[in-house]
């Protein structure tokens, strides 16, 4: 019998990024530098411990590698990165880019990297990178390294032209396409009972129209609306093949839980940490406020028991 797979979303400590958007929702603790990779002077270490970590569990292993900044920004995480690819027990190693610098940082990494376990989950910054540039660099990435590529696209209520032309561009290049609804970055983390400041292309029945219009799943955003409003007593699978760790190393089921300091299940940096993860399937929520993250949402049961073959995130390795 094949042993399940289990998903991590791993948020590491570096910080560099190239671009420098009004909408980032690398804020407070999480943000993001244009100077510098760390913050501290043993984050580097820290995050090579926890990488290690995760290769060296018992199960097999799907990883959405994330940065503050960018990725492809610093060559200290690229080389983790390639390692992990590297590892028997995981499965792919998937990295959130805007896409600018891949042209000249695969690559350098081609050597070290199993290109067979890269995915890259790019976010097209519509007010920082021109469209024609940035689906060049995602083709190369597909065509020539044989990556798996996501295109994502945010919308905003002000920027459908600009979707419009990226899922054309997408389409034309043979690249899949995935639309999400932009969110604050003042409330991303924080308090979002008022849905219009959260994520406002979801505040009106047009604004959902139109995101489905321009591409986005009307049954995942159904779910996303769901898990914004209040996903507190439905049954969710976060903690039983998936788990989230934080910039500090800190382990739990998922990224609200994180926040809110519940249900922590260990820390990788400590000496000895053994995972356990619940043996049964779906447990109840118990997050105080909603939830963001398609990462930590798409473990809710209406989610899992969607017959597609995919999931727009964490792997999605589908048609």
């Amino acid at each position: 019998m094949t042993e399940p797979l289990v998903k991590i979303w791993y948020v590491s400590p570096q910080r560099l990024c190239n671009l420098a958007c009004d909408y980032c929702v690398s804020t407070g603790d999480y943000a993001k530098s244009n100077l510098g990779h760390w913050k501290n002077h043993n984050d580097r270490e820290n995050f090579a411990t926890t990488v290690r970590w995760i290769a060296a569990q018992p199960f097999p292993v799907g990883v959405r590698l994330a940065t503050l900044g960018e990725p492809f920004a610093s060559p200290d995480f690229l080389e983790q990165a390639a390692w992990l690819t590297r590892q028997p027990n995981v499965r792919f190693v998937e990295l959130l880019t805007n896409g600018t610098l891949l042209k000249s940082r695969l690559p350098r990494i081609a050597a070290d990297t199993d290109f067979t376990k890269l995915s890259l989950w790019a976010t097209h910054h519509h007010t920082q990178v021109p469209v024609a540039r940035f689906i060049d660099n995602l083709a190369f990435a597909q065509n020539e390294c044989g990556l798996f590529v996501v295109v994502n696209g945010l919308l905003f209520p002000d920027n459908a032209d600009s979707i419009r032309e990226l899922r054309t561009a997408a389409e034309n290049a043979g690249l899949r396409f995935n639309l999400d609804p932009g969110y604050d970055p003042g409330t991303a983390r924080g308090q979002h009972d008022d849905l219009p400041d959260m994520a406002p292309i979801l505040a009106t029945p047009a604004g959902i129209a139109r995101a489905v219009e321009l591409g986005a799943d009307q049954d995942l955003l159904n779910i996303n609306l769901l898990a914004l409003a209040d996903p507190g007593g439905r049954p969710c699978a976060a903690g039983h093949d998936y788990l989230f760790i934080g910039i500090d190393g800190e382990v739990y089921p998922c990224s609200r839980y994180y926040l809110q300091r519940h249900g922590r299940l260990g820390n990788t940096l400590d000496p000895g940490f053994r995972l356990t993860l619940r043996p049964e399937s779906y447990q109840p929520c118990a997050a105080r406020t909603g939830c963001c993250n398609k990462e930590d949402f798409l473990n809710l049961q209406p989610a899992r028991d969607q017959a597609r073959p995919y999931a727009p995130s964490l792997g999605w390795t589908g048609p």
